[in-house]
């Protein structure tokens, strides 16, 4: 049963730098899409209005 787990300690530091290395890329494509973008509204309640600036395509 020894080679059973020859491997085990392998795939668990594995498994650690895989979930550090994954974590960390993911939440920087996280904040990256976190953007926000500033606007203002000038006509009054209910007028139909046009934006003006960059177009993000946030998904």
């Amino acid at each position: 049963m020894e080679w059973f787990f020859d491997g085990i300690g392998t795939s668990i530091i594995t498994l650690i730098i895989g979930l550090l290395t994954g974590g960390t890329v993911g939440y920087r494509i996280g904040i990256k899409k976190s953007y926000k973008v500033n606007q203002k509204q000038t006509a009054g309640n209910n007028a139909s209005q046009i934006q003006v600036g960059r177009d993000y395509d946030v998904k």
